[in-house]
């Protein structure tokens, strides 16, 4: 009889030190041989699941071959030995045992001397199930083995994910150690800044995407050439907000590891459970950080503060989510009241709206609050805290600047590729190798493409304007710190980095709540 077969190779890295025996090449030539000594069987397909488990059969080349079986086109499989086939204990027999033979498909493993074409005497009617659970266990041993050797790595501060964390990239000295990537690195650093500053995520992400920085995904795409994920996204991919919350919320850029806060309940199974937060891995120090722990405290209060931007607003007011009522403990927002063709802003307790209301029906001054608070703050740095120990403002990174400078060439190179896209696709049309229709959808789409990245360069001229005054005042401020002439200017950054709460009763009555000096460090 004239049997039509695939050969089916598997190799992964849970064979460990047997690789080079198992090797597919090494498989390939053991096959060919066999076919060799049996003209009887025909080659029809080879197929190679190379880097997969053997643990589950959803291999994309296995499933190949169920295709091949089931549309007829082929009635044997060939493999090196069992553990090529599978490492299943359960699966593997459910196939050999069960669906091959309902098939009418004869299965040989030419190093284990299986042929089901011949009968099986009482031998290898235990051998077979014998040998599947032996490549069962294996696998088992194997992956405990591996969680093993992990755990290990994450509690010695080993970082062990595929791709380093936005901000970062692996050492080319050591995979498992994260160095700082400066070109990511600065966004980072701008967006924790911008945060600070009272901006919303949503407001960052505006920013972003106005100055046309490439999203997290699209900048690995495009300097790791190691990086492959099977999201497909669009032509011109946008930062979203959650993406700029999952920045500011991870506590990596501040030079700490948190690994290990899954697991999967099987080898056999690929679903994973989240661990409890106490039982995640945590490693300080384990690299250089990107964001100071006092900043990522900070950013954590905004984050867990209600404070939300009205509409019309782009960035938080001064003492939003910082200042309560002293009577009820309600939070006090800024109200702006017309008089006399004039508005003028005030601090008012939230809780008057409500049907209770409050006793506190007081409405403060916002412009003079704001002179009463600054004259206080610098009364209590004087009087408790040496000036050059308390608070370092700190001159933004220069990265910034650069790297702006750097999307502007790439964007204008990236102009100048339009331009003589646009040109060459109206060669092809003057030669007919495209019609008129393709033509003009394609000129559109390039003449698109380079109006938008005009608006971003324009965007990103416009912030570099806007960089060294920004760096100019900072450095001032720094300097007024260390002159001991106090602080000239009640700003948000400021009011985060020194104050807790601010209790307002009302215009004579104040009660301010500040920082502990260890928290400023």
């Amino acid at each position: 009889m004239i049997y039509i077969a695939d050969a089916y190779y598997r190799l992964s890295k849970e064979d460990g030190d047997k690789a080079e025996s198992d090797s597919i090449l090494n498989q390939k030539a053991l096959i060919k041989e066999f076919l060799r000594e049996h003209p009887n069987i025909h080659l029809y397909k080879e197929r190679v699941d190379d880097g997969f488990s053997g643990v589950n059969f959803e291999r994309p080349s296995f499933q190949k071959m169920l295709s091949d079986i089931q549309s007829g086109k082929i009635n044997c499989v060939i493999v090196k030995d069992l553990s090529r086939f599978g490492r299943n204990y359960i699966e593997t027999g459910r196939y050999i045992e069960k669906i091959f033979p309902l098939l009418g498909v004869r299965f040989i493993a030419i190093n284990d001397n299986i042929d089901t074409v011949y009968h099986r005497g009482s031998y290898e009617e235990i051998w077979i199930p014998f040998k599947n659970l032996m490549n069962d266990a294996y696998c088992k041993d194997i992956s405990i083995k591996v969680r093993s050797h992990l755990d290990m790595k994450r509690k010695t501060g080993q970082y062990i994910g595929s791709f380093a964390p936005y901000g970062y990239k692996k050492s080319t000295e050591n995979k498992n150690k994260l160095i700082i990537d400066e070109r990511a690195a600065c966004i980072v650093y701008q967006i924790f800044q911008w945060k600070i500053e009272g901006m919303s995520s949503f407001r960052i992400v505006d920013k972003l995407n106005e100055l046309g920085i490439p999203t997290p995904m699209e900048y690995k795409r495009e300097n790791d050439k190691n990086f492959q994920c099977s999201f497909h996204t669009k032509l011109n991919p946008k930062w979203i907000a959650n993406e700029i919350n999952r920045i500011l919320q991870n506590e990596v850029y501040t030079g700490v590891l948190l690994q290990g806060k899954t697991f999967s309940i099987s080898y056999k199974l690929k679903k994973r459970i989240r661990k409890e937060e106490k039982e995640w891995i945590r490693y300080e120090n384990s690299h250089e950080p990107i964001i100071s722990k006092e900043d990522f405290k900070l950013v954590k209060f905004l984050l867990d503060t209600d404070t939300r931007v009205a509409p019309k607003e782009q960035t938080l007011y001064l003492f939003s989510g910082l200042t309560k009522c002293g009577y009820c403990r309600g939070n006090m927002t800024k109200k702006t009241i017309p008089i006399h063709g004039k508005t003028y802003n005030y601090l008012v307790c939230i809780e008057n709206k409500n049907k209770n209301g409050c006793q506190n029906k007081k409405q403060i001054s916002l412009e003079k609050f704001k002179k009463v608070i600054l004259k206080i703050i610098n009364l209590h740095v004087k009087r408790l805290f040496e000036l050059n120990q308390m608070l370092e403002l700190r001159p933004k990174s220069n990265y910034f600047l650069e790297e702006l400078k750097n999307i502007i060439i790439e964007k204008e190179e990236e102009i100048e590729k339009k331009y003589h896209y646009i040109d060459e696709v109206y060669e092809d049309y003057k030669e007919k190798v495209i019609t008129k229709e393709e033509y003009l959808e394609l000129k559109n789409f390039f003449e698109f493409r380079v109006v938008t990245l005009k608006e971003e360069v324009q965007a990103l001229k416009e912030e570099i304007k806007k960089q060294p005054k920004e760096k100019e005042d900072r450095i001032k401020k720094a300097n007024q710190i260390v002159e001991y002439q106090g602080f000239k200017e009640l700003t948000r950054e400021l009011l985060l980095r020194l104050v807790k709460e601010i209790r307002i009763y009302d215009k004579n009555r104040v009660e301010i709540d500040f920082k502990f000096q260890s928290e400023l460090k």
